[in-house]
Formats: C-alpha cells, structure tokens, sequence
C-alpha cells in the first residue's frame, strides 16, 4: 500500500535559523544560556561536524535542543508552550527545529510510550499520528536502554527523520531521541495487552510533503513487534519525559 503524508497540525520551521532568530532567542533563554553553553561547547569539540560553517550559529541552535531536553513538557521552554504556539516562542522553535537538522540522524527502532488502560479505539492500522511539539523517543538498540513500565501502552516506531540527541549528554551516550514537531506517524498493527505482553502499537514515520510511503515488509513488522514485547527491566529507568501524548495542545472536537 502507498500512502502520503496528511496535513500537519503544526510543522516545525523549515529551514537553519538566521541571525535575528538567534539573537532574539538568546534575549528569551539568557537565564538558561550560560548553563548549557559549556555543555554544548564540549559537544562541538568532540564532534566539530555540527558545527557546519558557522559555530556561533550552531551553538545557539545547539542550546535551543538542549534546552528542551532539559525542559519538562509543562515548563516555560517545554513541549506543550511550543505546541500552544506562542509567538514570543517563534525563535526558540526556529533555533530548535535548526538545532535538530544539526545533530545525527537515526535509524533503528524507537519508542513512546503512553499512560493509557488500553490502546484507544480510533489508533487502527491506517490511521495517522501527528507531533505537534518535539517528540521524545528512546533509541531501543541503544546499550541498556530503558523499557516502558508493562502497564504503559507502547509506541514502537521506524523512523526516518529521528534525531540522536545523546551527543548533548555531558559523555556523549543515552538512549534518547527526537523527532521534529510536525512529524507524522501511521499505524501500522495493534496488539492488546495479554498475560505478561504489554499493549503495543506498531508505527511507521510518513515522509514529510508530497513524499510516498510504501508499506513496510511482513519481516519488518515482525521485528518492531519483538522489539515492542520485550521485558521491562535493566539498569536504567524509564524517562518520564518519554511517556505523554503526541499532541500537547487542545484539540477541536
């Protein structure tokens, strides 16, 4: 089956970030700016290809991405203020969307996950997802990566346009991802809870525009799902900032 992408409820700006975004941002977030320079200076020295050819550029982009992880979804700089759409906010989500183009993409499977009792009726296959902030997402063949709680509803996804946030981290490793506001997600198979396997469904990334999307194979979907059933447990917890909606602001009935 061939698809293409829906409408986007809010897209992230297209796009680097120019200077009177930069500077703009830098004014809002000076409070936090001295906090996650250094941190994102020490990232550009380990890895000098996100600088592209202007640094100062790129590490305000950098600080936008930065602030955000660092942001709960409820605060000032998080995801349901971006989502509101708030106009003081313009350049930081200009800095942000600029910052993740910046960072290195990722392929694998990555997942979400969601307080729910069980998976809601209307998330079918063919259905379509949207993010209308920057979507938080765990890396799952990232070494000791995290597992949602097995009460939670999993969103197991196969990205194309995921983000590797971890290079922020202050040793370079993490699980963590994200996906740019904006981006869309169709459904590709539902799988209720069952003794000890968790509820889980099964998500593609649809190409942004005019783009095609083509169905992926039987053994694709076979490994999402062994990748969506497997036990919760390891060293590291489950990020809180991982499990919440796909869509922050109120939606019309």
């Amino acid at each position: 089956m061939v698809r293409s992408a829906p409408p986007r409820h809010r897209t992230a700006p297209e796009g680097f970030s120019g200077e009177r975004d930069r500077q703009a941002f830098r004014e809002l977030a000076s409070g936090a700016w001295e906090e996650h320079s250094g941190p994102v200076g020490q990232a550009l020295i380990r890895l000098p290809a996100l600088r592209g050819s202007a640094e100062d550029a790129a590490r305000a982009d950098l600080i936008a991405v930065r602030l955000y992880l660092s942001s709960s979804p409820e605060d000032p700089f998080g995801a349901r203020a971006l989502a509101l759409g708030a106009e003081e906010l313009r350049p930081y989500a200009a800095c942000l969307a600029s910052g993740l183009r910046r960072l290195p993409a990722l392929r694998g499977t990555l997942v979400r996950a969601l307080a729910q009792p069980g998976i809601p009726d209307d998330v079918v296959p063919g259905a379509v997802l949207e993010c209308d902030a920057p979507l938080d997402v765990v890396h799952l063949e990232a070494a000791d990566a995290p597992l949602p709680p097995l009460s939670h509803v999993r969103y197991v996804i196969r990205p194309m346009t995921a983000r590797r946030v971890s290079v922020l981290s202050r040793n370079g490793t993490g699980a963590e991802a994200l996906f740019s506001a904006g981006t869309a997600f169709t459904v590709l198979a539902r799988h209720e809870a069952e003794g000890e396997l968790p509820a889980r469904v099964l998500l593609a990334e649809l190409p942004s525009g005019s783009g095609r999307f083509r169905e992926p194979s039987t053994e694709t979907l076979e490994r999402l799902d062994a990748a969506a059933r497997r036990p919760a447990g390891g060293p590291t917890p489950w990020p809180d900032r991982c499990t919440g909606p796909f869509l922050y602001a109120p939606q019309a009935p």
